[in-house]
């Protein structure tokens, strides 16, 4: 094994070690645990557009976007995992007619923030770029979308991910700069967002779609950069004594020569699910996290 794959196994190791269980979850993949395969083939997998992968706690429903191919628009899907397969999946009741995407839970489950171009005012047209909403689930019901002026801007603001204790984590493309955005919980709110250091990323690296485990240590991004195999590729960073290492490439059992993108670790910890796009159409995948 090279110097390179062992630093990356550390990573991965350290950042799913807390999280792990030998319980097997609705997305158990028998054929993941050595490759990248694609997750539940002609139901929630199928010849559409697809993208982004979240679950539930329990892992028995999963919610993703389906886009139409040209990416002008896309619905939030969910599917539930009942009498041991998934099912057909249905959109989310406030969602359709726009570009609306990157699903994430909260940390307690109660609420998905996602990114948009749903008008902010009622009668209002589309926005020209995604921005972060909020969207809380009471008694299992879904409320109406809340739009979060504080923390989006003028530009896109994309792929929100939230940490154990609350805090918000989103690339964003304002001040014509792509950075990594840190927003504090703050009571039932956020702190103003800061963003993170850039050398994590590499030189001329753009970064898209990022996650942050639930640890707060640990971010894989979606990223073209010099050593990119692709359009795009699926990197990871650690935070070690308080400062983020340069991000490392997952490798080629997960990059490829098309674009991968949208990467989520599943709530145990095992899985990473991310999108790759092929032939113009984006299929979601799973691997084991230990094949890495």
């Amino acid at each position: 094994m090279s110097i390179n794959k062992l630093y990356i196994s550390a990573l991965i190791l350290m950042a799913i070690a807390p999280l792990s269980s030998a319980a097997k979850v609705p997305y158990h993949s028998e054929a993941a645990q050595t490759k990248a395969v694609i997750f539940a083939p002609g139901v929630v997998s199928t010849d559409a557009f697809e993208i982004n992968t979240v679950f539930n706690k329990t892992g028995d429903k999963v919610l993703f976007a389906r886009c139409t191919n040209d990416f002008k628009r896309c619905t939030m899907m969910e599917s539930k995992f009942e009498n041991d397969q998934w099912q057909i999946p249905k959109a989310l009741p406030f969602s359709g007619g726009y570009l609306e995407a990157d699903p994430y839970y909260n940390e307690d489950y109660s609420a998905i923030y996602f990114v948009s171009k749903r008008p902010i005012d009622e009668g209002g047209k589309e926005t020209k770029n995604v921005n972060l909403w909020r969207a809380e689930l009471t008694n299992g019901k879904w409320q109406s979308p809340e739009y979060l002026a504080h923390l989006s801007s003028k530009e896109n603001d994309l792929y929100p991910s939230i940490t154990s204790n609350g805090d918000l984590y989103y690339p964003s493309f304002r001040n014509n700069e792509r950075k990594m955005y840190l927003a504090k919980k703050n009571g039932d709110s956020f702190d103003a967002p800061v963003a993170l250091p850039t050398d994590m990323f590499g030189d001329n690296a753009k970064i898209g779609d990022s996650v942050v485990l639930p640890d707060g240590n640990t971010i894989i991004f979606s990223m073209r950069r010099a050593d990119s195999l692709g359009k795009g590729d699926l990197y990871i960073s650690k935070k070690i004594n308080g400062k983020w290492t340069l991000a490392k490439s997952l490798g080629e059992k997960v990059n490829t020569k098309d674009h991968e993108f949208t990467p989520i670790v599943s709530p145990d910890g095992n899985y990473l699910f991310f999108t790759r796009i092929e032939n113009g159409v984006g299929n979601l995948y799973q691997i084991a996290l230990t094949a890495l």
